[in-house]
This record gives C-alpha cells, structure tokens and sequence, in this order.
C-alpha cells in the first residue's frame, strides 16, 4: 500500500511559487525549492518529478490565483465602469508599493523576463496569462458602446504596457517615485480614447 502524501500540495506550491516570484527559475537550486517547500527529496520527486514541473505547476498556481482575481475585479461592474476599474486595479498596486515596498513585483512579469524567450511549455503558459490580462482590460473598455473594437483593442493593449511597467519599477523600487505620474497618463489616455 502506498504511503499518503506527508505535505499539503497547494501550500508548497504556494511556498514554490513564491521562492520562483523572488529569485527566478535559474537562482532557485533544488536545496533552496525544498526548504521553501518544506518537503524531502523523496516526496519531491513523487510529487513534482523535477524542478521545471514546479516550475511550470507554479506558472498555473499564479494564473488561478492572481490572474483570475485581477482579470475578476475588471469584469465586476459593481466596482464602477471600465476606465475605473482599470484605474482602481492601478491604485491598488500604487497603494500595495507605497505601504508595503511592493519589491516582488509581479510573477507573470518577472517570468515573462526569465523564460518566456526559451519557448516552450513556460513560454504558452506566459502568453495565455498576457493574453488573459490584455482581454480583461479590453472587455472594460468595450462597456462603452461608442469605442471602436480596433480603438479598444489598442488601448487594452497600451494599459496592458503601462500595467507592465509599474509592477516592474515595484520590483526596482522606483514604483512608489512614479506611480502618481503612471496612473495620470493612463487616466489620460482612458479620456482620450473616449473623445476619439
């Protein structure tokens, strides 16, 4: 009879997720994604086969769990229209960089820097997550039923950019110097598109 698992899998994944959001996937050695784990080689192995299948299973975890609450929060009309809701979702991350340092950034921006040139499985997972986001943000716009599919589409895609961007100064620690200026150009470019 096979013995059960000793850990709980979602908590290491989570804890696996986190040591791949810090370092990226070339810095975290087998020693360092086991402690983080909290969990033998022997269960390791059992559960996850190698580095790159945490890796990948890490990729999926971020998309469940962050990805689909931020997509989440820009479909929820009870936050407001769309152009508030994607400067609601700006603001939050302001306000996360400006209270708590904010230095991880973003896991799908750090990924998309460490991987996604290498192609393959990791680099798919990248661009459903890209594309997941630039889709939310176009389907806020499109609420308003005078913007062009094409006028939407590309500023979905220019928010996408700027959304970038500030999750990656977050990790540099500038976020908090330019967020202000970050969020305005994107409020004027929401206003913009809507007057064009």
């Amino acid at each position: 009879m096979a013995r059960p698992r000793e850990f709980d899998t979602e908590e290491a994944m989570d804890k696996a997720m986190g040591l791949f959001w810090d370092v990226g996937y070339e810095e975290a050695s087998l020693a360092e994604l086991l402690a983080a784990m909290e969990i033998t080689k022997g269960s390791f192995y059992k559960a996850f086969h190698d580095k790159h299948s945490v890796y990948l299973a890490a990729l999926d975890r971020y998309n469940e769990k962050v990805i689909s609450a931020t997509v989440a929060y820009l479909g929820d009309r009870t936050q407001g229209n769309g152009p508030d809701r994607i400067l609601g979702l700006f603001n939050r991350v302001a306000d996360a960089v400006r209270q708590d340092g904010d230095r991880l950034g973003c896991f799908l921006c750090n990924a998309l820097v460490d991987k996604a040139a290498e192609g393959g499985e990791a680099e798919a997972k990248l661009q459903v997550m890209v594309l997941r986001l630039e889709t939310a943000f176009f389907k806020a716009l499109r609420e308003d039923p005078h913007l062009k599919e094409a006028a939407a589409r590309e500023t979905a895609r220019g928010v996408l950019s700027a959304y970038f961007g500030l999750r990656v100064l977050g990790r540099a620690g500038l976020a908090s110097q330019m967020a202000d200026d970050c969020i305005r150009q994107v409020a004027w470019l929401l206003e913009k598109v809507k007057t064009s």
